[in-house]
């Protein structure tokens, strides 16, 4: 019985070890990488720091997404819960939400593509479409804008097809 105590206890710590242990390395990761891009050219900082900081953000939520996922498995098999048929579970349910919603996945595909090629960052002033406004908060699947009337605008991002970019400057050569 004292063996199976220890065991639940050692479990549990390990647990709370990758739980707060995996946010910390996570944050500490992404905070490196904004730092790494302080270094760089000053002209060149303020767009590759808000790129940084953006694609930061979408690692941090996603990262805790996963350890919150994993320790919920962990703790349902530290119960006795065997969470094999879960995982198969949750396969088969994820290949028929593929299915289903691949606007979803356009959104998502399209705010990867965004992010990566810089189209435009947090606080640039930007025009998607009919809506212009400052960029207030970008996701992998939509991007908030603001207007100077303080109205809030949610665009999907595999919606948007042209970007005109106010805060950019021209460094084609």
């Amino acid at each position: 019985m004292e063996q199976y105590i220890l065991d639940i206890i050692k479990s549990v710590i390990w647990i709370l070890v990758l739980f707060f242990g995996g946010r910390l390395v996570l944050k500490k990761f992404v905070q490196k990488g904004i730092k790494l891009m302080k270094d760089k050219d000053e002209a060149e900082n303020s767009a590759l720091e808000k790129r940084v900081k953006t694609l930061g953000d979408i690692l941090i939520t996603t990262g805790n997404i996963i350890i919150y996922i994993i320790v919920f498995l962990l703790v349902l098999k530290l119960f006795g819960v065997d969470i094999t048929p879960i995982l198969a579970g949750v396969g088969i349910l994820g290949l028929a939400v593929g299915f289903g919603a691949q606007s979803i996945v356009k959104d998502f595909v399209s705010g990867l593509f965004i992010l990566i090629e810089n189209q435009y960052g947090i606080g640039d002033k930007v025009k998607i479409g009919s809506f212009e406004g400052r960029v207030k908060r970008i996701t992998m699947r939509s991007t908030v804008l603001e207007n100077d009337e303080g109205k809030t605008f949610y665009i999907s991002n595999g919606l948007i097809k042209d970007v005109v970019n106010f805060s950019q400057k021209n460094t084609i050569k």
